[in-house]
């Protein structure tokens, strides 16, 4: 009888785990990679009073090959996908459980990225594995920022 007990709440406990570890993946990678965009806005910013020019590869110096954010009036900075190569800003993907396969009923990007907003409250349609964390911190420059 104490098997046919434990057999159950073995798989229950493994169940918990896998999701509790994909769980504790995705804050963790939230938290670092806000860690990390933080610090690299701080480093970029390094309290200058004109921001508009990104002067760490020293393009600051030249007016020529200057990377100058006065068109856009705000300055950005985020942590991309570790291995995407394709030198795209798009978003980290983390699993919720581990150990199994991702299930992925609609991956394209529309759906992502702009059908996203109009989702009715009860969402039956998208899946939410893998969970995407994209962190950014940014800085308007001048009052049109937002606008």
């Amino acid at each position: 009888m104490a098997i046919i007990e434990t057999v159950p709440l073995l798989v229950i406990f493994v169940v918990l785990m896998s999701f509790g570890m994909g769980f504790f993946g995705v804050i963790h990678t939230a938290v670092l990679h806000s860690i990390a965009a933080r610090t690299y806005s701080f480093e970029t910013f390094r309290q200058r009073t004109n921001l508009y020019f990104f002067r760490e590869d020293g393009s600051g110096t030249n007016a020529s090959t200057a990377i100058n954010f006065t068109k856009k009036g705000w300055r950005f900075q985020a942590v991309q996908h570790e291995t995407d190569d394709r030198k795209r800003f798009v978003a980290t993907t983390r699993p919720i459980s581990l150990g199994r396969a991702i299930a992925a009923t609609d991956t394209n990007e529309e759906t992502h990225n702009k059908d996203i907003l109009s989702l009715l409250p009860r969402n039956q349609r998208v899946a939410v594995n893998p969970v995407w964390v994209m962190v950014g911190y940014g800085i308007c420059l001048n009052a049109k920022c937002g606008n």
